[in-house]
Parts: structure tokens; sequence; C-alpha cells
């Protein structure tokens, strides 16, 4: 007889696959929205000083770590946003047991108008342009995510007053039920078929309102470091031949070493701050940053005499 152990029969492995699936898949889910999250903020805060990303050649690793900063507030709205959903969600459901309360109507009416004035400003900032890129970072897609659900809400809660008001007066009731039943039935799939729809409009304008967060931020960013630039180190370069910098930048000074036997570096260059090092590079900039100046980028190797100064 040959023993079989617990790997060795189908529903065990079987098993196990689906329990790496269950874990796995959430993981790499997460990891992937770090990682785009990260790069899209990465990209916006160097555009701004004129670096192409795929210039940096940063490492995944790096975006992911980068996406874990863009990631928190979002992550954090939405949880609370969530605790006051439930908590309101609990109101509503204690004034529907309520008898003879006319609010739920009202609280459904009002849910109701406010879902449909959210979904109409979701189309409008989707077909004007000019309306989502001058509004407030992620309003055309929160109202895109809250418009259609919270109107569907409202009807939900409109619906449930008139059913409770009719439970009170009993009527005619356990007629037909056989009747009814596939009626029933096909009524649940489509409110599945609701559920799913809404979810799906949910989740889009949630990625899209954390991709628009993405963006504002790695430009505050590059506005922050732009204002910082004074307090950054300053870096000294001893080059093989002179820097052929744009005319007018104030505070950046290049001027020829003494000449001596076996020096190969003949000219000296400061005034430079550390924008960031990448991929065997340095990015540097000058003092004060505004939109016509530019990025310096030097080797950061041995052709390259490099001394920091403290900012």
């Amino acid at each position: 007889m040959t023993a079989h152990g617990p790997l060795d029969e189908p529903g065990s492995i079987l098993a196990r696959v689906q329990s790496f699936a269950a874990i796995a898949a959430p993981t790499t889910l997460v990891a992937a929205l770090l990682f785009y999250f990260g790069y899209v903020s990465t990209l916006v805060r160097y555009e701004y000083f004129g670096v192409d990303l795929n210039a940096l050649d940063l490492s995944t690793t790096e975006l992911l770590l980068l996406g874990t900063e863009v990631i928190f507030p979002p992550v954090a709205g939405l949880l609370v946003f969530l605790v006051l959903s439930l908590v309101a969600h609990r109101g509503v459901r204690a004034l529907l047991r309520r008898r003879g309360a006319r609010a739920p109507k009202a609280v459904g009416t009002l849910l109701a108008v406010v879902g449909a004035a959210l979904f109409v400003r979701a189309v409008v900032g989707i077909l004007v342009v000019s309306v989502s890129r001058d509004e407030f970072p992620g309003v055309t897609a929160i109202s895109l995510g809250l418009g259609l659900p919270l109107l569907a809400y409202g009807i939900w809660v409109f619906r449930n007053a008139d059913r409770r008001n009719a439970s009170r007066n009993p009527g005619r009731r356990g007629t037909g039920r056989n009747a009814t039943r596939p009626r029933r039935e096909r009524a649940r799939s489509g409110d599945v078929l609701l559920v799913t729809t809404l979810g799906a409009i949910v989740v889009l304008g949630l990625f899209w309102a954390t991709n628009n967060f993405a963006a504002a931020y790695g430009r505050g960013r590059a506005a922050e470091l732009a204002a910082e630039l004074p307090t950054r180190p300053m870096v000294v370069l001893d080059l093989e031949q002179q820097l052929y910098l744009p005319e007018g930048i104030k505070g950046v000074h290049q001027f020829p070493l003494p000449n001596s036997e076996g020096q190969r570096f003949r000219v000296r260059c400061q005034g430079l701050r550390l924008l960031t090092e990448a991929g065997g590079r340095l990015f540097l900039v000058p003092d004060q940053w505004a939109g016509t100046r530019r990025t310096v980028v030097v080797p950061y190797d041995e052709s390259v005499r490099v001394q920091f100064l403290p900012g």
C-alpha cells in the first residue's frame, strides 16, 4: 500500500490554492495601486523642474515607497466616510421603523435630489474640460462616485417608507404567492445587477479621485521643494571642462582651477543645489527656481569631483 499525505488529495490542494489566491490577489492589487499612484505623484513632482521621470530611472521599490505617502490621506478619508455612512444608514433604518413618521420620505427625497445634482455636476465636469481643469482636485470624480449611488439610495429609502406604510394596511395578503415568486426572483437578480453596477461606479470614482489627489500632491511637494531649495545641500563641482549654462542664472559661478601637474579637473562650479540623485547622475538646480530655469544633470562618477556643503 502506498501512503498518501494530505497534499496528495485533490481537495486539499484546491483549498491551499484558494487560500493562497485569497492572500496574494489583494496583496498584488495593493502593490499595483501603490506603484501607480507613486508613479503619478513623482511624475508630476519632477515635471515641475523639467525632469522626465524616465530619466531618474527609479526602481519599483522606490515608487512603492513614494506611493505610500500618497495613499494614506485618501484611505483615511475613505474610512471616515464609511464610518459616517454606516452611522447615517442606521439612523435611516431607525426612521423607517417608526410608525406614522413622514421623515423617511423627506430624507429619501433629499438624498435623491442631492444624488441627481452630483451626477449632473459629474457629467458637466466630464464634458466641459475647462470645468474639470480649474476645479478643486477630485470634485468631478467624487461627484461621479457619489451621484448615482446616492440617488439610488434615496429612491430605496422612499420606496421602503411606502412599503412600511402599506404593511400597516394589510388589505389582501397571502394570495398569489406562487405566482409572484418568479417576479420576486427577477427583481432580486435585477437588484444584484444594479448594486454591482453602482459599486463599479463608486470604485471608478474613488480611483479617479485618488489619481487627481496624487497629481495635486506631487505639484504641492514640488512647490514646497522649490521653496526649500536654499536649505538643501550646496554642490561644488570640479569638472574637466566648463558647463554651458543658460545666461541669467544668479548665484551660480564657474572659475578656472590652478594648473598643476596631474590635475585633470580644470573648472570649478559652485552655487547649484542638489535636487536628487538617481541613475548614477546628479540633478542640480539653482537657489531660486522659476519656470525659465533649468535642471543641470551631471554624471556621478570619476569624471566629476563632487563636494557637498550644508545648506
